[in-house]
């Protein structure tokens, strides 16, 4: 085998990532290292079409792209591991490091069962061999059918910043009235899709907003077809229309087998590579979506997944746009604790994370800026360092500044203010339960010094801790107001 390369500096404590979509990325290289606090890309070869293999040359190009100065002089003749050694003995480091993918696509034809899965399954886990050649130890992919995550327009928040919105009405509208998966609306209601009050309200959004403007048809159709960002191109409408049609007939508990054949033949190669992999939660977490069904929306969806021994990338985002995901830190304890019975450690469970608030009333979000919801990432943060968490996590969507650069939710400046500011609510959730230790010695030697009470009162002080904290920081109440309908909705 080759020699492994690795340059993963401070693994055993949190690092702040950030993603990066490669060369043809509006956000540099350079942007990403004057960022404080950010040390970690989160990358993939987008220009690779899903399915095929990630060879060594272009896995080796990547970690020079992001772990070293240019160098004008290379030699002639050497590629993957050679050029990546030649690099490492003669080239100025960045301070970066590429030690997660995402994502190494997990193909429709794998998730829809196609015979084609075969080849694809092959080369997945050639590409997890190479990728664990050179340091990258965990990989991301997702079971969502057909479109990645689903967003319906650009919000505009108070204070300028442009950020990424979901409206339910508009989303019902572009389903009903433009991609017209059924003859009429009452399909729409009998494949569970819509309720009768969600079909009418998608019903006035097209007549209000949609319906005699070409423009905003086609604004939508884009934001909705436009595949993964940074990736794959986006369908047009009849191609979106025949990749939505071939799941139709296929239910939750069907799509489960693929998921299973999938990991069942693909973990066992990621483990012996040294590979954590992981799968994001459907964004938004709702289901049916476009009549498919969505297996990974909750805690028994990634319950699922650790019996099959794939981790949970977790985002608290997407998962926090269904009502009943709101007491994230809870779903964290439950997947955590149903990790730790099947033997998985911390960092088995949730390899990587994405912390990304939204602001929402259970059917409708938009993203917000981090730092106006630090008290939730507050909580969020503590219970992963109370349960012993120390991995990478990326700030995920933020809004855009005037002064930043980078594609929707993608904004660099944004992203950089995120990570800092969970990057210091990390330290002090360390300091904290660092603390808590000696507070309990101190009372005990306050009390005899009874050290038989040690453990216990270790132990009742952390949830004591935890409780305080669930109870004294809710889940953060801000306006959502979504311009189209005038609607001003307190969040519950």
């Amino acid at each position: 085998m080759s020699e492994i390369h690795h340059t993963n500096r401070n693994r055993e404590r949190v690092r702040a990532g950030m993603r990066w979509f490669g060369p043809e990325d509006p956000v540099t290289i350079k942007n990403i290292r004057q960022t404080p606090g950010v040390t970690n890309i989160i990358t993939a070869l987008h220009h690779i079409p899903a399915g095929e293999v990630w060879t060594e040359a272009e896995i080796a190009q990547r970690k020079i792209e992001v772990e070293f100065l240019p160098c004008p002089e290379i030699p002639e003749g050497l590629a993957g591991m050679e050029l990546l050694n030649w690099h490492s003995a003669n080239a100025a480091s960045s301070g970066l490091v590429w030690d997660t993918a995402e994502s190494l696509v997990f193909t429709e034809d794998i998730k829809n069962g196609s015979p084609n899965r075969e080849k694809h399954i092959r080369n997945y886990n050639e590409s997890l061999r190479n990728l664990g050649r050179f340091g990258v130890q965990n990989v991301v992919g997702n079971f969502m059918l057909v479109a990645d995550w689903t967003r319906t327009g650009i919000a505009i928040l108070p204070d300028g910043s442009r950020s990424l919105k979901y409206i339910h009405a508009a989303f019902t509208a572009f389903d009903i009235h433009l991609l017209k998966r059924h003859e009429t609306e009452q399909g729409y209601i009998d494949d569970g899709s819509f309720s009768t009050e969600e079909v009418e309200d998608g019903r006035r959004y097209w007549e209000r907003y949609l319906r005699d403007d070409p423009v905003r048809q086609q604004e939508i159709i884009d934001m909705l077809t436009a595949g993964l960002p940074g990736a794959q191109t986006g369908f047009t409408l009849e191609n979106f229309r025949a990749a939505v049609r071939k799941y139709e007939n296929m239910d939750e508990a069907e799509l489960r087998e693929h998921i299973a054949y999938f990991l069942d033949h693909v973990v066992p190669v990621a483990n012996a590579s040294g590979i954590r992999l992981c799968c994001h939660s459907d964004d938004p977490a709702f289901t049916p979506f476009l009549g498919t069904p969505r297996a990974v929306g909750g805690c028994e969806g990634y319950k699922f997944l650790l019996d099959h021994g794939c981790g949970a990338n977790l985002c608290i985002g997407s998962l926090m746009a269904n009502a009943k995901n709101r007491d994230i830190t809870h779903m964290i304890r439950e997947i955590s604790d149903y990790g730790r019975l099947k033997g998985m450690s911390i960092n088995e469970i949730f390899p990587h994370i994405h912390l990304r608030p939204i602001e929402t009333d259970g059917k409708n979000f938009r993203e917000g800026h981090h730092a106006e919801h630090r008290e939730e990432l507050a909580k969020v943060v503590h219970t992963f360092v109370a349960l012993g968490w120390q991995g990478v996590f990326r700030p995920d969507h933020a809004p855009t500044s005037d002064h930043g650069a980078g594609n929707p939710g993608y904004d660099f400046i944004g992203r950089g203010y995120g990570a800092n500011l969970i990057l210091g609510l990390f330290e002090m959730a360390e300091i904290t339960k660092a603390s808590r230790t000696h507070s309990v010695e101190a009372a005990i030697a306050a009390c005899n010094g009874d050290t038989a009470l040690r453990e216990k009162a270790i132990k009742a002080a952390g949830d004591a801790e935890e409780e305080y904290i669930r109870r004294k920081i809710a889940f953060i109440k801000v306006a959502f107001v979504y311009g189209e309908q005038g609607v001003h909705a307190e969040l519950g």
